[in-house]
């Protein structure tokens, strides 16, 4: 049970970040993310929530990083971004162990991608399927 704690504690922190560096364009975005992992019930209901993204979490390649979590030591590596569409590495040690791969694409005013995750002490990977959606300006 505090596993699955964990992971559903780690999965907003993992999804928020994920917006394309330059092209996206700044504002208030709705993140809609679909979990699945083993050993959890079919049912599992999408979480949605809100962030502003300012031009300066979209600029130098900041909209691909991991916001730092607390106790939390994942770093990104190989990050490929091309033509609509980009790819990364990950790892964790802290809080717990994980690897995952992402893959993705995006537009100005969204973005659509796919991560799989390996945990340790998991039976097998967790996926997670994250839509992001422009929905206005930020407020103030």
């Amino acid at each position: 049970m505090i596993k699955k704690l964990t992971i559903l504690a780690l999965a907003p922190a993992l999804a928020l970040p994920l917006a394309a560096v330059a092209q996206m364009t700044p504002g208030m975005y709705e993140y809609t993310i679909k979990i699945s992992m083993p050993g959890a019930s079919a049912g599992m209901a999408p979480q949605t929530m809100q962030r502003c993204l300012a031009a300066k979490d979209l600029e130098g390649g900041k909209g691909y990083q991991m916001p730092p979590g607390q106790g939390s030591d994942c770093q990104i590596k190989d990050l490929n971004e091309n033509s609509g569409k980009f790819s990364y590495k990950m790892a964790c040690t802290k809080p717990q162990k994980l690897d995952g791969t992402v893959q993705g694409s995006f537009t100005p005013t969204g973005m659509n991608m796919d991560m799989t995750m390996t945990m340790e002490g998991m039976p097998g990977p967790m996926t997670q399927s994250i839509i992001a959606r422009r929905v206005g300006d930020c407020k103030p």
